[in-house]
């Protein structure tokens, strides 16, 4: 490539635009293969009339839907899949765990809702409640479609589904004059993370091997319905979602660390980092949250205590993320490099 501020000899501006936007691929796979599809984009864009030819070659500029086509191949190139460099594969694999991991969260926190409602039909409820409930099993819908390899469903479903929980925290927000609006935000923006995340899906990405995920769905939906009516009845306000979350990541980072000889330790450097990813995302939306209880509830002893827990649930997740991160971070640091092609 020319130095920045000179053109190389014989190349249009239009050739130099369409140059900067492949800079977003991969450096192995642009020398391999930047020149054919320069070749075939000039072919493509430029009119058979010399004067036009000679205008476009001066002020053309690609497309928005051929920078999106560009930007999605980089995409698709660095979360990579089968046949894929290991580096590539470890950051697919990554974010494609973390897509059903939270996906996971989203359809057992649904299954275990509409349990709870059919479990108490004389509880007199707010039709608006009634019916986010039931469409929760959007996310459940997304889930089972993700697992069963019918990406493409999972992603309009997902979106369906983030989209309903915008409008409803938009709704409480409205409701309750903001109050709580950070916490709310924050968490609606880590539920759009896996949504996002589902990108990371596409032809050449590995199946996900369904059984060991629907067996998730159901344990979790067994647990949580199992803990709900005995902490609630006990200490009602005592249990938030997200010290649920903390409890859930601070278990599963447990297990992984102490127990080496599961298959997930020893198979993919990728459970790693998506623990250590999920141990961020889970403090994350602790501290947000608690620093609402502390600014906006009524000072109590009841509060006090719900602190002290908050407190120690950001300590224990915080313990099994630095070690999560060390790990992760010397797995990457293994992988080898991309080679050129």
């Amino acid at each position: 490539m020319a130095a920045r501020g000179h053109r190389r000899p014989g190349v249009n501006r239009l050739e130099e635009r369409y140059r900067r936007v492949l800079r977003l691929l991969p450096a192995s796979y642009r020398r391999a293969w930047e020149e054919d599809m320069v070749a075939t984009f000039l072919y493509s864009e430029m009119p058979e009339d010399a004067e036009d030819a000679e205008f476009a070659a001066d002020h053309g500029r690609p497309s928005w839907p051929e920078v999106a086509s560009v930007a999605a191949l980089a995409v698709r190139l660095r979360l990579g899949g089968d046949g894929a460099p290991l580096r590539y594969l470890v950051w697919g694999e990554t974010v494609r765990r973390l897509a059903l991991v939270g996906l996971l969260v989203q359809a057992v926190a649904a299954v275990a809702g509409i349990g709870a409602w059919l479990w108490s039909p004389s509880a007199t409820n707010p039709i608006a409640a009634d019916v986010r409930t039931l469409l929760g099993l959007v996310w459940v819908a997304a889930y089972l479609c993700l697992v069963t390899g019918r990406w493409r469903a999972a992603r309009w479903l997902a979106v369906t589904a983030l989209a309903q929980a915008a409008v409803f925290f938009g709704v409480d927000l409205v409701a309750v004059e903001g109050a709580y609006g950070l916490s709310g935000t924050v968490g609606l923006l880590l539920e759009a993370l896996p949504v996002v995340a589902l990108v990371a899906f596409h032809r050449q990405a590995p199946p996900v091997k369904a059984r060991p995920w629907l067996v998730a769905l159901l344990a979790g939906v067994g647990l949580l319905t199992v803990a709900m009516p005995v902490t609630y009845v006990s200490v009602p306000a005592l249990v938030d979602w997200p010290g649920v979350v903390c409890v859930a990541v601070f278990a599963a980072a447990v297990v992984y660390l102490s127990v080496p000889r599961l298959g997930w330790r020893s198979a993919a450097v990728s459970w790693s980092t998506t623990l250590a990813s999920l141990a961020l995302v889970a403090l994350v939306q602790r501290v947000v949250t608690l620093l609402d209880y502390l600014r906006l509830a009524a000072r109590t002893a009841e509060l006090d205590l719900m602190t002290a827990i908050a407190a120690g649930q950001t300590v224990a997740v915080l313990a099994v993320a630095v070690p999560l991160a060390v790990l992760a971070a010397k797995a990457v640091r293994a992988l080898p490099p991309v080679a050129a092609r």
